[in-house]
């Protein structure tokens, strides 16, 4: 009877250290994922932002637009003003 109780006790020992690894591996498991989801998260915000900022529909690609077109518009009156001269 000894003997199984010690034996008992040395595998319930080897049981817990067994539980104990596996516990804190699934904890470092989490953690990995939960920093590399911040990450992705980080990521995509930075990415949303750069894109409502310098994107196709961006406010600063409108007035870059705009300002082409006006520079277009100026350049042909400024055309015409010479040829009106000329004439």
């Amino acid at each position: 009877m000894e003997a199984l109780r010690r034996r008992a006790a040395v595998e319930r020992e080897a049981l817990a250290e067994a539980l104990a690894a596996a516990r804190d591996g699934a904890a470092s498991f989490r953690n990995r994922w939960r920093y590399a989801g911040w990450a992705a998260s980080g990521i995509a915000a930075i990415a949303t932002t750069g894109w409502k900022l310098f994107g196709r529909n961006s406010l600063a690609a409108k007035a870059g637009r705009i300002a082409s077109a006006a520079s277009l518009l100026l350049g042909i009156g400024r055309g015409v003003q010479r040829v009106r001269r000329f004439w």
